[in-house]
Parts: structure tokens; sequence; C-alpha cells
């Protein structure tokens, strides 16, 4: 969604949703939009993704779209989230989608992105916001919570994550997560703290831990 802080060690961490109220209808800035999925938005989503430095190149953008969300279009179309401008360009985008980090598919937030031209309007919190909406549409209460991979570079992002109702998964490492099982507890509490500190200086609120 933003730049990423180089100065903080790389750490990945997950995070859970909580005990959340439903989202009511989620405003937002006059001039944007929620627009629903066609076929044009495809490169702008990749140019977006590439601009934001979360996707190496166009060309592997363009291929990472069409193996992940085109396999499957039925939920393409009712899970991929996207905002426009005025002049009805992609300014921003999130989306739910399958991933088996605890295991066994389950639905998580995907690739949130704001456009810079468009970042610090409160287009990333809206986004959020109706990515969880969807997310308690779609999934029956008792179902295993929403979920999120993210890093300590993000840690911007977490903090609106944690307004949000989202918490540090601080649990046993999950059997598909990308991390080594004998450090993954010690490399977790490192990037709390880290995330933690960083939050502190600027104020904003502390992560509180979810097993």
């Amino acid at each position: 969604m933003t730049v990423l802080d180089t100065s903080v060690a790389h750490i990945p961490v997950l995070m859970v949703l909580g005990d959340h109220e439903p989202p009511a209808d989620v405003a937002l800035p006059a001039g944007y939009r929620f627009a629903t999925w066609e076929p044009r938005f495809r490169e702008p989503w990749v140019r977006l993704h590439v601009l934001l430095g979360q996707l190496p190149s166009f060309e592997e953008g363009l291929a990472y779209f069409e193996q992940t969300y085109e396999t499957d279009p039925e939920a393409l179309e009712r899970q991929m989230i996207l905002v426009t401008d005025e002049r009805g360009a992609l300014a921003g985008t999130s989306s739910l989608w399958r991933a088996d980090h605890f295991g066994e598919p389950r639905l998580r937030v995907h690739w949130v992105g704001v456009d810079p031209a468009h970042q610090r309007r409160g287009l990333a919190r809206a986004l959020m916001l109706q990515t969880i909406r969807l997310f308690d549409e779609l999934v029956p209460s008792g179902e295993p919570p929403l979920y999120l991979t993210t890093q300590t570079e993000s840690w911007p992002a977490c903090g609106m994550y944690l307004k949000l109702g989202f918490v540090p998964y601080v649990g046993p490492m999950p059997t598909g997560f990308a991390a080594e099982p004998a450090t993954f507890d010690e490399k977790n509490d490192e990037a709390w703290r880290i995330i933690r500190k960083k939050l502190e200086e600027s104020g904003r609120p502390r992560p509180k831990a979810r097993r």
C-alpha cells in the first residue's frame, strides 16, 4: 500500500481478524466509487502492483494474475474489490482469495494496494472494510476467521489492521507458512517487537496477540 520501510529486518507475520462488528455501508471520498470486476481492469491491476513494488515486472505480474485469479472466474468476479476515480480509472484494490497457510484452503485478505496518486485519502481503510464486509457475507459464523499475511517492513499498515480488529498470530507455526519451524516462535516474537516499537514511536496502537 505504501513504500516498505527497509530500515527494519524482513520477517513475515500473520494477523487474524478478532471479534468485530460487521462493517456497515463503507463510505468513500468524493469522486471515488466501488466497481465490479471487468476484464479491462486486468492490466491496470498488474501495473498498480508493479508500481507498488509488490510484483517484479509487468510480464511476471500478468502471468501471476492468469495463474491465480483467472483459474476461477466466478470467484474473481465475486471476490475482487476495486475502487475507481472520477475517470473510471483504477485507484485501489483488494480481494478475498483462498490460501493454505493454515494447512487447508481458507480465505485471506489478498493484494491490498492503492495508487500513490490516491493515497492518504482513506482508500486503504475503505478497501479493508469492504473486504471484511464481504468475508462476513460469504463465510458462516463459527468458521475460521479471516487472516492476512504481511511483514515487518509494512508496520504502518499493521497499525491500520490493528485498528480494524486484526491481531497478531502468535500460535504454533501454521503448516503452510513459509518459515523455519525451529525458529518460528523466536522470529515471530522478534517481528512483533519491531512492529510494536515502530508503532509506539509513531504513536499508533500497540498489537495484542491471538493464538
